[in-house]
């Protein structure tokens, strides 16, 4: 049911600081009196054909593993509410492997924005003006995108998307036919189904649809856990620095673990692999690393096979969720566990605070003999 609480138009800017919000206060100021003088004063207005029936439809979550599998209950609130609308998502490379199977979206565009590229990224094969030429030439009928990034909303402008919605937090609400304003404390997944609840009502999903993976790929997945044994995936690591829990803390967990005839691997993105190597160093017992030796799918796979997953708040501990396994998120407090963490109905997880406690190793390790004996 689409909800009435969503207030439309925005200036709650996303900038922590002061300088950068009023630059972006600025910003939407001046491009709103240009937009009001070359439309003669009414501004941009709603296409209610386009509205009421889009053809063609471009969703935009050019950002990590995590935001993309938040955009999922959109996509599949979307498909419902539009069954016969061209769906296209434009995602990067590690979102294209997410969404390769899915079965809500027609059609992956690919690029690999420069402003979410981690150290070590190549270029990106098309530039900002290429990408807009790709997208104009794709004859969208509605664009939403899901982040609120200004360079998105010019993005979509410039390729002359006809009724364009989205969230004004970094600036450039101007852009948009439909802005929203972005809900404070609630889980990104809800905030990602209100730009779609806004175009109208539509079912709401409870929780995630797993990823597909074919046979081939659950094989592979179980081919990793050869051992006996309950089977723990620990991602050691996360994108951002801040996130991460340390080394030690990790094997310490690992050591708990093993001791109870645990099997353990360590996985990863190939960067990774020096510190996952390390926790296994640091081990009193083996454990295998895999980081750096499997696509992302071939990682979904081995954490769908798996009885439980631990790791910090990054994008292998959102797939965990996803695939329904039991998941204990160690959180660094860099970003509220309740707008972006374990979200879902049926979703089995704990949220351990770390920072850095040594006192935590033993939490996490506590955690995960009641989820494996649950299964037992």
């Amino acid at each position: 049911m689409k909800p009435t609480h969503i207030p439309r138009g925005t200036r709650r800017y996303v900038y922590r600081w002061w300088l950068k919000r009023w630059a972006a206060g600025l910003l939407d100021f001046l491009g709103t009196a240009v937009m009001l003088l070359f439309t003669g004063g009414k501004g941009l207005t709603v296409d209610r054909k386009i509205l009421a029936q889009p053809g063609r439809i471009l969703v935009v979550r050019l950002d990590h593993i995590g935001d993309v599998l938040f955009a999922r209950p959109a996509l599949h609130t979307l498909r419902r509410m539009f069954p016969r609308a061209h769906i296209t998502a434009l995602v990067s490379t590690d979102g294209r492997a997410l969404l390769s199977a899915d079965r809500e979206v027609d059609e992956i565009l690919t690029w690999d924005a420069p402003w979410f590229s981690r150290a070590g990224a190549k270029p990106p094969a098309l530039g900002f003006w290429q990408m807009a030429r790709v997208l104009k030439k794709h004859c969208f009928d509605l664009s939403l995108d899901l982040r609120g990034d200004l360079r998105h909303h010019l993005l979509c402008a410039l390729a002359g998307i006809p009724l364009r919605s989205g969230y004004g937090i970094t600036g450039g609400a101007f852009l948009l036919h439909l802005p929203l304003q972005l809900r404070a404390g609630v889980h990104e997944v809800e905030r990602n189904l209100d730009l779609v609840r806004v175009l109208g009502e539509g079912p709401t999903p409870g929780g995630y649809v797993p990823l597909p993976l074919d046979a081939q790929e659950r094989a592979a997945g179980e081919k990793v856990w050869a051992e006996a044994g309950s089977r723990i995936v620990i991602h050691p690591t996360a994108g951002d620095p801040r996130k991460q829990w340390g080394a030690g803390y990790y094997a310490g967990v690992c050591d708990l673990l093993t001791a109870k005839g645990c099997t353990v691997v360590l996985v990863g993105a190939a960067v990774e692999k020096g510190a996952a190597q390390q926790v296994a160093r640091l081990c009193l017992r083996p454990v295998r690393v895999l980081a750096g030796q499997t696509s992302l799918r071939e990682l979904t796979a081995v954490i769908t096979a798996a009885d439980l997953f631990i790791g910090n708040d990054s994008g292998p501990g959102h797939i965990a969720i996803t695939q329904g396994k039991p998941v204990i998120m160690i959180w660094s407090e860099t970003n509220a566990p309740e707008e972006w963490g374990p979200w879902g109905d049926s979703v089995r997880a704990c949220v351990i605070r770390h920072p850095r406690r040594e006192e935590a190793v033993a939490e996490v390790a506590a955690a995960a003999q009641r989820f494996l004996q649950k299964k037992s």
